[in-house]
């Protein structure tokens, strides 16, 4: 696990094949205070805190944590790190009664996957900050929310222009190249899609996934020539 810097004042904490902490990527916005960008698998606590103190930060620095969407493998640290750093957790509305636990988390139906399960549980936290499309947070000189809906109601990605980044949450997956996240966690596959299509309208030079590596370069020509394909 090892964090690496995407531009001038963000940062990633990623692994093997991109698969972050235990499962989401995890993000780092440095403006003098620290902000998260989800938070992995549970009991992911002491690999970001690792990372963080790497770059000179303690975990009293940390006071945002914006997180995508609900699913545990972004969620799932969530609980600990509040505990830890009192920081404010920001997401999106539709997505805030499962992070606060009046709507049990999806997990593994199947039999084979049954042993996996408790990756899946998570600690209720309150959100302290509703956000929707349209909304702009401080950080960065300004991060614009964008409500992304498909992979989960209330999906957001996030724009920073300062940064020229775009992070996309899961909208979009670039393990082995782009791809769609997985139909069988993904609520409305049109939605999907027109999320997408709304990616590719913006203007930005790097984009970040939840899972997998980066694109860095000709990031918009990427995205374009993966619509080309699915339609």
């Amino acid at each position: 696990m090892s964090v690496t810097r995407l531009t001038p004042r963000t940062y990633r904490i990623g692994g093997f094949w991109g698969s972050g902490v235990w499962g989401a990527n995890v993000y780092l916005l440095a403006d003098g205070e620290l902000t998260l960008v989800d938070t992995g698998f549970k009991g992911r606590c002491r690999p970001i805190f690792r990372n963080v103190a790497r770059l000179g930060y303690s975990p009293a620095d940390i006071t945002n944590i914006i997180i995508t969407h609900h699913h545990a493998d972004h969620v799932g640290s969530l609980a600990a790190l509040v505990n830890a750093t009192g920081a404010r957790v920001i997401a999106h509305p539709a997505d805030a009664p499962y992070i606060d636990g009046q709507v049990p988390q999806p997990g593994p139906e199947s039999i084979l996957m049954s042993p996996l399960r408790s990756f899946w549980s998570t600690a209720p936290v309150p959100v302290d900050v509703l956000v929707d499309e349209g909304d702009e947070l401080p950080m960065l000189g300004g991060t614009k929310v964008l409500h992304t809906p498909g992979h989960t109601p209330g999906s957001i990605s996030l724009l920073i222009p300062q940064e020229r980044l775009l992070i996309a949450g899961d909208v979009l997956g670039n393990r082995f190249g782009l791809h769609l996240p997985p139909r069988k966690y993904t609520v409305d596959i049109r939605q999907e899609l027109d999320s997408i299509k709304r990616l590719a309208t913006l203007d930005f030079d790097v984009i970040a996934f939840g899972h997998g590596a980066p694109i860095t370069r000709d990031a918009r020509s990427a995205i374009d020539d993966f619509l080309a394909r699915l339609i």
